[in-house]
């Protein structure tokens, strides 16, 4: 599964990051990275489609998922994703960086610098900072698209109508930056959005990756674990996989099927040869 070979089916995050930073945050991206904007745009999409390739593969494990939503509470995902001046943040360094390392780990990280550097033509210097900061867009991308479920999860509350219209927001629009400072990064100020700030999710999410952990009942005799995957697959926009056992024994019956059909059709092509040798 990887969104860049399709144009065409690049997914919600991809739908998140064009339309964050009033649908500036590529090209402030590129900027923040003296990067020509076709350049930053062909290593983010190499990245986001080998990120999203990393989280379909790591939740099927309950401890990763319980750490993924432990970092989806936090706040400062999404202020990264809204925020241009947060791109040049040290502190942006480092919450990407935990994401990855949850994520990918660092062998799988830098296959991912080396893939996005040959495929944008940039160095893999400038690939290797450009990488957290995309992972921790990239979070923030999927802590709004899966924000709502995964609250009613944790307070064992319904998911919200998925069909009703979105609510309109308070936040206070955002301020784009208006020059670089001496780093080469953001110097402007940008208004954070007020509706990002939950100080009671960061817990309630805390909770929610422990019962998924320590494989915790909700009231209604559910484990959540299966239901946040869902979750997770819908902010992704991929298909909801449950258990590794359950891929593996799709794949052997995948081959099985394919080396009974080999088989029979030689069982077939000698019964003809044979026929033909008695005619």
């Amino acid at each position: 599964m990887t969104l860049v070979a399709n144009p065409r089916n690049r997914g919600p995050i991809w739908g998140e990051f064009t339309r964050a930073q009033n649908r500036q945050a590529i090209s402030n991206l590129a900027r923040a990275f003296h990067l020509p904007r076709p350049q930053a745009k062909a290593a983010i999409l190499v990245m986001l489609g080998a990120l999203t390739q990393c989280f379909d593969e790591q939740t099927l494990t309950r401890a990763t998922l319980a750490r993924l939503i432990e970092l989806l509470g936090k706040n400062d995902y999404e202020q990264v994703l809204e925020t241009p001046t947060l791109m040049g943040a040290t502190s942006t360094q480092v919450i990407g960086n935990d994401a990855l390392t949850t994520l990918a780990g660092r062998d799988a990280s830098s296959r991912i610098t080396s893939r996005a550097a040959a495929a944008a033509g940039i160095s893999e210097m400038i690939a290797e900072y450009l990488l957290p900061v995309v992972a921790a867009m990239f979070m923030g991308a999927l802590s709004a698209k899966t924000r709502a479920n995964l609250l009613a999860l944790a307070r064992n509350e319904a998911a919200p109508d998925a069909n009703a219209p979105p609510a309109e927001s308070s936040a206070a629009a955002i301020q784009l930056p208006v020059g670089r400072g001496s780093s080469g990064f953001f110097s402007g100020s940008t208004g954070i959005a007020s509706g990002l700030v939950d100080p009671a999710r960061e817990s309630l999410y805390r909770e929610l990756a422990d019962r998924i952990r320590d494989s915790g009942r909700m009231p209604d005799g559910r484990d959540p674990l299966n239901a946040a995957r869902q979750i997770m697959a819908d902010g992704l926009g991929v298909r909801a996989r449950h258990a590794p056992w359950l891929a593996r024994l799709q794949r052997w019956g995948a081959g099985a099927l394919q080396s009974a059909s080999a088989q029979t059709q030689e069982r077939l092509r000698n019964l003809r040869n044979r026929q033909r040798d008695k005619t």
